[in-house]
């Protein structure tokens, strides 16, 4: 009975024991990529990208399951587009540059698989809420007739507008502990809504607690 009793002691006391890990927050510095879909303002590049860092917290509910929340931001970045037209049958071109940057939040649940090792891979689904500020600046329009080029339209400029996009995402990635507590993470990230709308990389330094 005795030797029954202390086989089962340690299975019992593993069904109530929290987490090794509550919680933990990490800075993150990547590359968010855009994909320029035809339908858009810009020009006829297929994908853009903006430096990204972002703050991300998590919340350990198990040892393998985890929700995080995160707080990005990109740097600016522009795109051209230069259309042909022609004006009173002469040729001429319009040139268009647009400006954008983003803010995002993000929700994600995440799977983080092995149990207590220095390293974790982790998979993961969740939904960012993305806000674009866009300025869209166009060139003065010239009409060529052959001898010399004459302007037919000033220069224009839409915004700066901010939109609100929410996108749902998939990810995988993964932590590697440099100490007990402090460990190197990265990961990549899909969002997608009209096919794939965005690529995120990205790589820090965190510490649980």
């Amino acid at each position: 009975m005795a030797a029954v009793l202390t086989a089962l002691a340690d299975p019992a006391a593993a069904q109530s024991r929290p987490p090794v890990i509550r919680g933990d927050v990490a800075g993150n510095i990547g590359w968010l990529t855009t994909n320029l879909h035809p339908s858009t303002v810009y020009d006829s590049r297929d994908w853009a990208a903006n430096l990204f860092g972002s703050v991300t917290a998590g919340w350990h509910w198990t040892d393998n399951l985890k929700t995080e929340l995160d707080l990005g931001a990109t740097t600016k970045t522009s795109v051209y587009r230069v259309e042909a037209l022609t004006i009173n049958g002469r040729p001429a071109y319009e040139t268009t540059r647009t400006t954008f940057s983003k803010r995002t939040f993000g929700l994600s649940q995440q799977y983080q698989f092995f149990h207590n090792v220095w390293f974790h891979p982790h998979i993961a689904a969740g939904a960012t809420v993305t806000w674009e500020r866009s300025l869209v600046s166009g060139s003065p329009i010239f009409a060529a007739d052959g001898r010399a080029a004459e302007s037919v339209a000033p220069g224009t400029t839409d915004g700066p507008r901010t939109t609100a996009t929410v996108r749902p995402f998939v990810g995988a990635g993964f932590k590697g502990y440099m100490t007990d507590r402090v460990f190197f993470r990265s990961d990549t990230r899909v969002t997608f809504r009209r096919g794939i709308d965005e690529v995120w990389v990205r790589m820090g330094v965190g510490v649980d607690f």
